[in-house]
């Protein structure tokens, strides 16, 4: 009796672990169960449009007072739109989570599931009730904070944000690292949230 119970305890859990609780794909996206962040397999979608064609024009004609930015933003020569501030850097881009796959696929997943490089800190959340998305310290001395964010296309959507070229070599001059909550609340970058939901309109990442 008592090794039946176990049994379907253990194949309860497992039911739980291959089964995370995500809802259908709709139009607007649907709010994300909190608890899905706890789950490694989840479905995720990439057939939606991206978000913004990875240039600054795609993005609103505001930006730079969106984001209280004291200079005007420009695309890059690879792509992404960019800012220097005199607290450090910012880009907006579609871009890639570094996965090793032959095919050169850019999947949300491998970010998801930490595989793209290893970091002093690492996070997933819940964005907007209504995406996945990741938060990533990394650098000698946890200058750089990156916010990947899963919009149902096959490249994510990635804001980050770096302090100051002179700061972080004074850091590393003293061996000394940018405390992860300094990171967390002062670099890394909430731009996410002035410019998503203006660019991908009752979207998210089950959205059709």
């Amino acid at each position: 009796m008592g090794t039946r119970l176990m049994a379907l305890l253990a194949v309860a859990a497992l039911t739980a672990c291959t089964s995370p609780p995500e809802p259908p794909t709709g139009s607007p996206g649907p709010k994300l169960d909190p608890q899905a962040i706890a789950y490694d397999n989840l479905d995720f979608n990439l057939s939606r449009p991206e978000v913004f064609d990875n240039t600054c024009e795609t993005l609103p004609s505001d930006l730079q007072s969106l984001l209280e930015l004291r200079k005007k933003p420009y695309t890059g020569s690879g792509g992404g739109c960019h800012a220097q501030e005199e607290w450090g850097s910012l880009s907006i881009e579609l871009f890639s989570p570094g996965a090793a796959r032959k095919s050169k696929a850019q999947h949300f997943v491998d970010v998801w599931n930490g595989d793209r490089v290893s970091g002093h800190y690492f996070q997933r959340s819940i964005l907007l009730d209504r995406y996945y998305a990741t938060t990533v310290v990394t650098g000698e001395v946890n200058e750089y904070c990156t916010v990947t964010v899963d919009t149902g296309a096959e490249r994510p959507f990635e804001v980050q944000a770096s302090m100051k070229l002179e700061e972080s070599t004074g850091l590393q001059a003293v061996d000394v690292d940018q405390p992860i909550d300094r990171a967390m609340r002062d670099f890394c970058p909430r731009a996410w949230e002035t410019v998503l939901p203006l660019i991908d309109e009752n979207g998210g990442s089950r959205a059709r």
